[in-house]
């Protein structure tokens, strides 16, 4: 062989092993184990979903200690954060025609959300929460 297909070999080589590696799973094998994908088991989603809401309840407090609030004011932020994600994902399961469609009703739902705390906290407070979400 010559050194032009050498290279041309060693070419080849490189452009398979990044093909495997980067289509590897859509044919429904790990590329890393060569062990076909199995779908998660009822018992790890169950551990992917409490391991979610602990992040999540983890992230509201940690963001809710930035503000400016008193205790009352905010635990009334804390419940009001918490409804909204469990909103978001009912929201996210509806269907729309239109992309424009669905970002206006998330605005709409949004707005009509936050109005009643808008009355209860500081307008940095709520401006933080916006940032936020």
């Amino acid at each position: 062989m010559t050194m032009k297909n050498h290279i041309m070999l060693v070419c080849l080589l490189f452009i398979s092993a990044s093909a495997i590696a980067q289509f590897g799973r859509q044919r429904g094998v790990d590329p890393r184990t060569r062990v076909p994908n199995q779908p998660p088991t009822d018992a790890q989603k169950e551990a992917m979903k409490k391991k979610a809401e602990n992040r999540k309840d983890e992230f509201i407090a940690n963001f809710i200690t930035t503000l400016e609030a008193d205790d009352f004011q905010k635990e009334i932020i804390r419940q009001s954060i918490s409804d909204y994600f469990v909103k978001v994902t009912e929201f996210s399961k509806l269907t729309f025609e239109h992309t424009s469609k669905r970002k206006d009703a998330f605005d709409a739902m949004k707005k009509k959300h936050f109005d009643e705390l808008k009355n209860l906290i500081s307008e940095n407070d709520m401006t933080k929460i916006n940032e936020m979400l």
